[in-house]
């Protein structure tokens, strides 16, 4: 599945979903990724982050990026995985959309239209 396997005696508070792979920070719906992605890219730092995200305390930020200073090979490469598995997701239904979205728009010019003749006369 995932990349990512965290062991008991790391001890942070991180839970990686059996059904996906997807990690996530403990008692939240927050992800891995999302933490330490707005962290490498330089926009929050621990205390930011806790005011952003109200499941997240400034020290359970510090606790993982400290880990992720540990880790950082495999961590890297877990996001790497998480980035594949998402563009393949869109990969997949960006034709189901636009599908959709076609139809929609083929309703709206119909609707419209219908609207024009009738209005007018």
């Amino acid at each position: 599945m995932g990349l990512l396997h965290i062991a008991e005696h790391e001890n942070v508070p991180l839970v990686v979903d059996p059904d996906n792979g997807i990690v996530r920070i403990s008692g939240t719906r927050l992800k891995l990724q999302t933490v330490i992605g707005m962290y490498y890219m330089g926009c929050l730092n621990p205390e930011e982050m806790a005011r952003r995200f109200d499941s997240l305390d400034a020290g359970t930020a510090k606790r993982i990026i400290g880990w992720y200073h540990t880790r950082k090979r495999e961590v890297d490469a877990y996001m790497d995985w998480v980035e594949r598995r998402a563009e393949a997701v869109r990969a997949e239904l960006e034709p189901r959309v636009a599908m959709h979205r076609d139809r929609a728009r083929r309703r709206v010019t119909r609707s419209r239209d219908s609207n024009v003749r009738t209005v007018g006369g």
